[in-house]
């Protein structure tokens, strides 16, 4: 699960699970947290938004000498998310809307919630990164060179070129991907599976809110951080987990409701929090290596109440 903010930063990433740790975690911690960042020297935002109908964000910047539009995506396989450990690719293309501008891309990735960076290395036309308990792949069409633990490059675009790079860490022997296409079938998705509703943006919401690999519903994209309430957003309570399939039901999504209830059924009464695998959770801890010190696991008790899930989707 990826946030990206108005500045087309990637500032929060977890993979492969989104209860696992982040490797991304600029959103609660700027400078020790790692990002994804777009360089676009004296620019500023001037739009920012989902491209209707989907997930997938644009958000558009201007500078001295030009204009680009950012178009971010947490990629969709052409089967369908349920199949697959989705997603398993962030994407990211950049095009030129006017003018020739000079970009960059600096890519700065900190496992653990901010604690390792990865060891970098190039093999043959591919750049790999190795962290604890997961490898990420760098593909990008603005060639990166290391700098100390991160990764940046440079180029300069004219008006209708555009870049494209991503990170990949599912399905290993697809290596020949489209980048450019897998964001339009990315897009496809969307559009296809919220005809259903009227492509409501609750539903949609909804629907990024559920671990596909198994039906689990979570109860936010992040950990607690802030002056939020102290607890881990990314397990699955189970008090949500009927709600939520009502939601669906009410939404028309009956498949999404039953596969709900199916991982209700298959958890069994092991305890109100759940892993998304229905199991034990782990135990609440603190993470004190960033600045938010965020909390991450199940906190002790029934902790009902502590974060309102969806709270206009679902009351």
């Amino acid at each position: 699960m990826g946030l990206v903010d108005e500045n087309a930063r990637l500032s929060w990433l977890v993979a492969p699970r989104i209860d696992q740790p982040s490797i991304i975690s600029g959103l609660v911690d700027p400078e020790r947290g790692g990002g994804v960042e777009l360089v676009f020297p004296d620019s500023k935002p001037v739009a920012h938004r989902y491209r209707e109908g989907t997930l997938v964000v644009e958000t558009d910047l201007e500078g001295p000498t030009g204009a680009v539009r950012v178009i971010d995506a947490l990629a969709i396989p052409a089967r369908g998310p349920v199949q697959a450990a989705w997603p398993g690719m962030f994407v990211r293309q950049v095009l030129v809307l006017e003018g020739e501008v000079e970009i960059g891309l600096v890519v700065r990735l900190r496992y653990a919630y901010g604690r390792n960076p990865p060891r970098w290395r190039g093999e043959g036309r591919k750049i790999i990164g190795y962290g604890p308990g997961l490898t990420i792949e760098l593909q990008s069409e603005i060639p990166p060179r290391p700098y100390g633990v991160d990764l940046g490059g440079t180029t300069t675009l004219p008006k209708g070129e555009r870049r494209v790079m991503a990170l990949r860490w599912q399905d290993p022997q697809n290596k020949g991907t489209d980048l450019r296409a897998t964001v339009e079938e990315t897009v496809a998705f969307w559009r296809a599976w919220g005809e259903t509703c009227d492509h409501d943006p609750r539903a949609v919401q909804l629907k990024a809110m559920m671990y596909h690999p198994t039906g689990a519903m979570v109860r936010a994209v992040t950990t607690s951080y802030g002056d939020g309430p102290p607890a881990d957003g990314r397990l699955a309570w189970m008090d949500d987990q009927p709600r939520a399939a009502a939601t669906f039901r009410a939404f028309g999504y009956d498949g999404e409701a039953d596969y709900i209830e199916q991982w209700i059924a298959s958890a069994g009464d092991g305890g109100p929090i759940r892993d998304l695998s229905g199991g034990e959770p782990p135990a609440e801890a603190r993470v004190d290596d960033i600045d938010a010190h965020i909390m991450v696991g199940a906190p002790p008790g029934d902790a009902r109440g502590n974060i309102p899930y969806l709270p206009d989707l679902l009351d």
